[in-house]
């Protein structure tokens, strides 16, 4: 399960790098930027929670540039890669308990928090691409098959 967890976020990585590039290329970015980082803004809170730590002080709806957002993107790759690397098989279904943005207390396990994170990406790079195409730029090709055929 680790390694499989180790191959998403490496695809991952690769499709926020590609998304980023497409806004970044993009003559009118509308609001695809308050998107991505609202993406690397989630994945800094789920990881802090499954470290256990507060994450109350993190804006979800962070206001950044896209140099902020591709700043955060590269610190945030490298933090996930290093609690992948620490985590240990059986730790997937220990839950964590934790406290979102309102203040309300919740418990998942690392398998289902880790699953969410990509998910929760994946959702809103495709709102990136649809506001990309509606007016009328280019979106990146983010697609997992696209990522194995890349490899």
């Amino acid at each position: 399960m680790l390694e499989r967890f180790g191959l998403m976020f490496r695809y991952e990585l690769w499709a926020n790098r590609r998304t980023l590039a497409a806004i970044e290329a993009a003559e009118d970015r509308g609001p695809t930027v308050r998107l991505f980082a609202h993406i690397v803004a989630a994945q800094e809170a789920w990881l802090t929670r499954l470290r256990g730590a507060d994450s109350s002080a993190i804006a979800i709806w962070p206001a950044r540039t896209l140099e902020e957002c591709k700043a955060a993107l590269e610190g945030m790759n490298a933090e996930i890669e290093a609690y992948l690397a620490g985590l240990e098989e059986a730790s997937l279904s220990i839950p964590v308990t934790y406290s979102n943005q309102t203040g309300r207390s919740f418990s998942h396990t690392p398998l289902d928090i880790l699953t969410h994170l990509g998910l929760h990406s994946q959702h809103h790079r495709g709102q990136v691409a649809l506001q990309l195409r509606q007016l009328g730029q280019e979106p990146a090709v983010t697609d997992f098959i696209a990522y194995l055929r890349e490899k």
